[in-house]
């Protein structure tokens, strides 16, 4: 393990260790708020990972630095969010994720490289495990509408790492674990996509279920034969397809 990735894994470790057992939150938080802050940097991490190689590959470049700009500025945002929903226990999880934020701006800047991968790679899953932890410090309110966000939230941050998988997989990062890792994530967006066919939609927001629910069962196969297609294009096509789906039907259950 090199210089860069021990410190990666000390700082997270330390931070992890001075939150320990169930935390308060910040005096006049909103439980919701701080929940779609979490969920909102588990899937910028996993986003911007994704757009890191589809950039050094050349495949949709221009649009992949765009979306990295602005998922590096979700990044920031949902951190800064968190910092005011959150009690003091949870202040040094806010404090890795600023310090991951700051390495990760760091890479950006210098020359690609497979060592640099592999930290943004160690970076997009200690982002995960930050936000995964902190949502589990959240005390929620199991609401119907709160279940609805959660769960389009979770399927957007399935479908960004399946592809941050699928493209770090075609830049030589081919373990075992990648393709046990795009096996879970299929399965567990099979797992929630019947709560989507189940939900009575308005007129308006019935052609984005329709093509979700129509278009899912056609991209699996892509997510899944990582090891055996080439299809780098039609992933990152078919992710920006349903991501746009899926953000019709949030916009819905937020605003309710």
């Amino acid at each position: 393990m090199n210089h860069r990735r021990l410190i990666i894994l000390v700082t997270f470790l330390l931070a992890l260790a001075l939150m320990t057992g169930p935390t308060a939150q910040a005096a006049g938080s909103d439980p919701l708020k701080a929940i779609i802050a979490a969920e909102e940097i588990e899937i910028t991490s996993q986003a911007l990972a994704k757009d890191y190689f589809y950039i050094h590959q050349h495949i949709r470049e221009e649009q992949a630095r765009k979306d990295l700009g602005k998922n590096l500025q979700k990044l920031e945002s949902a951190i800064a969010l968190l910092e005011k929903q959150t009690g003091d226990d949870q202040q040094a999880v806010i404090e890795y994720l600023r310090f991951a934020l700051d390495e990760i701006r760091s890479i950006l800047s210098e020359k690609y490289s497979k060592e640099n991968g592999a930290l943004i790679l160690d970076y997009s899953e200690t982002l995960l495990e930050g936000s995964e932890t902190l949502l589990k410090s959240v005390e929620t309110r199991d609401t119907k509408k709160q279940a609805m966000v959660t769960t389009l939230e979770h399927m957007d941050f399935l479908l960004e790492r399946l592809s941050k998988y699928y493209i770090a997989f075609r830049a030589g990062f081919r373990d075992h674990t990648a393709v046990q890792q795009a096996r879970k994530a299929v399965a567990d967006f099979d797992a929630r996509i019947g709560k989507i066919k189940a939900y009575h939609y308005p007129p308006t927001q019935q052609t984005a279920q329709r093509k979700l629910l129509k278009y899912w069962p056609i991209a699996r196969k892509f997510y899944l034969g990582l090891e055996k297609n080439d299809l780098p294009l039609i992933v990152f096509v078919s992710t920006d397809y349903l991501d746009k789906a899926i953000a019709t039907l949030l916009d819905y259950h937020e605003s309710r």
